[in-house]
């Protein structure tokens, strides 16, 4: 018999309805608001940095938003390390720059510290345990989710990959308790399935389970319209936009620390 932990549901939808208000010191939230508009201005700003600095367009940056959110998820309910494709660990990146304002997400909205560990010097042992926790978290996101990672944003490492039907090495808990509280615990997508819960929630009106488009945590993706900075409408970023910056080296383990920089489209 499967159960559904609420704790799963309160952590996905306060990361779903996080709009990255910490980045915006209280002196310039009048002016993202004037700049951006609408409940998710911060969120916005933060995509048009990702957007000018990376080299992306406007549609992949917010997609890559929505991404990053459920692999802070992951990482929080898994009882592994997991690992972080390129594109995720670019986003990660660029969040960690806001120190203050990342150890307050941390504390606020998923509860603990989420921590990352990128190697100093690749060497093969620890390119394989990546390796391993990247198959093993693209598993738990198939799991969780209900759907495939979108290629564009999951299938380029900062490694060389095994390939996926290679048997990984057992999973161990980690030292932090996670939310993932047993193997009979249900996926998070159960929770949302069928007819809408109490709070008017179900599957159908979630896209992030069994496919669909951007939820971007204020309504989706499309939602957010065009702005005035956004120079591409499709749906991938330019030149594959994965090589334009963010990253230390293979891989990354998980857990949350760094800092930084104000708001907005620039980028240091």
């Amino acid at each position: 018999m499967t159960t559904v932990s609420p704790a799963k549901k309160d952590l996905w939808l306060r990361l779903r309805q996080y709009h990255f208000e910490h980045l915006v010191p209280p002196h310039l939230s009048d002016h993202i608001a004037a700049c951006f508009g609408g409940p998710d201005a911060a969120t916005r700003a933060f995509a048009t940095k990702l957007q000018k600095k990376l080299n992306w367009s406007s549609r992949f940056a917010r997609r890559a938003i929505d991404e990053y959110r459920k692999f802070l998820y992951l990482g929080v309910v898994a009882d592994f390390g997991v690992t972080p494709s390129k594109v995720i660990d670019q986003v990660w990146h660029e969040h960690l720059l806001f120190t203050r304002a990342y150890d307050q997400f941390c504390q606020e909205v998923l509860g603990r510290p989420f921590d990352h560990f990128p190697e100093l010097v690749p060497t093969g042992e620890q390119t394989s345990t990546f390796a391993s926790q990247y198959e093993a978290t693209l598993d738990l996101y198939e799991k969780e989710f209900d759907t495939t990672p979108p290629p564009d944003i999951w299938s380029t490492t900062k490694f060389a990959p095994r390939p996926r039907h290679t048997p990984r090495a057992k999973r161990t808990r980690s030292s932090v308790d996670p939310i993932w509280l047993s193997s009979n615990d249900a996926p998070l997508y159960s929770y949302f399935d069928g007819s809408a819960d109490s709070d008017g929630l179900s599957s159908d009106s979630m896209p992030e389970f069994g496919g669909g488009g951007g939820f971007s945590g204020g309504g989706g993706g499309s939602s957010w319209g065009d702005s005035a900075s956004d120079s591409s409408s499709t749906d991938s970023a330019t030149d594959s936009g994965s090589d334009g910056g963010g990253g230390d080296s293979g891989g990354s383990g998980c857990s949350s620390g760094c800092g930084g920089g104000g708001c907005g489209g620039g980028g240091e």
